[in-house]
């Protein structure tokens, strides 16, 4: 017999043949605490059919904190570029390990619950939600994993309600405030950083990735193919850019070309000066000594000069914004403003920049009539 009913004291338990184990001998279940015998049968009749049915997966008592760990060292990070390996890494030690509430639990006694109460938890404690998305999606990918490993038969994650994002505002420059400010920092040797950063929209790992060899001056234009980015323990790195669109070329003006021939010009200068000890890096933007500008310097530089200009204090990433809203301004076409920028969809520059685009709404209301009464 695969399964049957009995009555347990005051309640009702069933038991059923779940398989064989490698010795042969009979494996069962066992589940009690039912009020009614009805319940039961029904709870036993379900198991039943999953059995028949070649769908039945015994659920893991493994607790989540060894599971995840074995997850992501054993079948997920590897398949990371190194950069999103190390900052998942540090979410996965940080978040998923320590300062979890479930993290000692076995993984089939996890609901939907545990995950929505630590998703709260993480942004009453300031983590922005964007971050917390991010969380959500990886803990998905996890459970994702177990019920292919036939650890657990349902994913806890798939009913939780992630955080909406919240988009910060965003703030721009006037055209008399980027005037005064690359007038202020003009003489500085970071100079070009903001020219880039106004002239072309790029982001600042970007830039600080940019090589002489992805300059082409005949053609007037930049190949954006790499970033320089921070790894935990490692430090900075230059790393291929993440997708297709972020991969793009940038076409330039003269007076950009001007301004980079003439960094070219004192590094070499630098170079003839200091010979092997100037590091051959072909970086654009670097040290005097030819390495890896430090991001941190740069924010501290902008900062100072904002400073000094009493211009609107921004974030870097605002230059970004400031230079779309002027292509905006200018009535170029939202698709090329998107590649510029390596957007992979239109659709996310029109929902960052819409709130700077009113003479599409006010004007709509004449198109339709003028092209109506055209055709009468």
């Amino acid at each position: 017999m695969k399964g049957h009913v009995y009555k347990r004291g005051e309640s009702w338990t069933f038991v059923v043949d779940i398989g064989r184990d490698s010795s042969g001998k009979r494996i069962q279940k066992s589940k009690g605490g039912f009020k009614r015998k009805k319940d039961a049968e029904t709870a036993l009749r379900k198991i039943l059919t999953e059995i028949d049915e070649n769908k039945y997966i015994e659920s893991s008592k493994e607790v989540f904190s060894s599971f995840i760990t074995d997850w992501f060292y054993n079948h997920y990070k590897n398949r990371l570029r190194v950069t999103t390996a190390s900052s998942r890494e540090y979410m996965v030690s940080s978040h998923f390990i320590k300062n979890n509430p479930f993290a000692d639990k076995p993984l089939n006694t996890i609901t939907s619950l545990d995950i929505d109460s630590f998703l709260n938890q993480k942004l009453e404690q300031g983590l922005s939600t964007n971050y917390i998305r991010k969380m959500h999606q990886l803990l998905y990918q996890a459970f994702n994993q177990a019920i292919k490993w036939k650890k657990l038969s349902v994913n806890p994650v798939q009913d939780s309600d992630p955080p909406s994002v919240v988009k910060r505002d965003i703030n721009i420059w006037s055209y008399s405030e980027i005037h005064i400010f690359l007038n202020e920092c003009k003489n500085d040797r970071n100079y070009i950083v903001f020219l880039l950063a106004i002239y072309t929209g790029m982001r600042r790992g970007e830039i600080l990735g940019l090589k002489w060899s992805d300059l082409d001056f005949n053609k007037k234009v930049i190949h954006v193919s790499r970033s320089l980015s921070y790894i935990p323990n490692g430090g900075y790195v230059i790393t291929n850019l993440k997708t297709r669109s972020s991969n793009r070329k940038i076409p330039i003006t003269e007076e950009v070309i001007n301004e980079l021939v003439k960094v070219k010009k004192q590094q070499e200068e630098l170079k003839n000066k200091l010979g092997e000890a100037f590091g051959n890096n072909d970086l654009v933007v670097c040290t005097e000594f030819g390495h890896v500008q430090d991001p941190r310097n740069i924010l501290r530089t902008m900062k100072r000069y904002i400073k000094l200009s009493n211009d609107t204090p921004i974030r870097f990433h605002d230059i970004r914004h400031t230079h779309a809203s002027i292509l905006i301004s200018s009535g170029v076409d939202i698709v090329k403003i998107a590649d510029r920028l390596g957007h992979s969809n239109p659709k996310t520059t029109f929902e960052t920049y819409a709130h700077l685009l009113p003479h599409v709404y006010n004007d709509v209301a004449e198109a339709f009539e003028n092209e109506l009464k055209k055709n009468q």
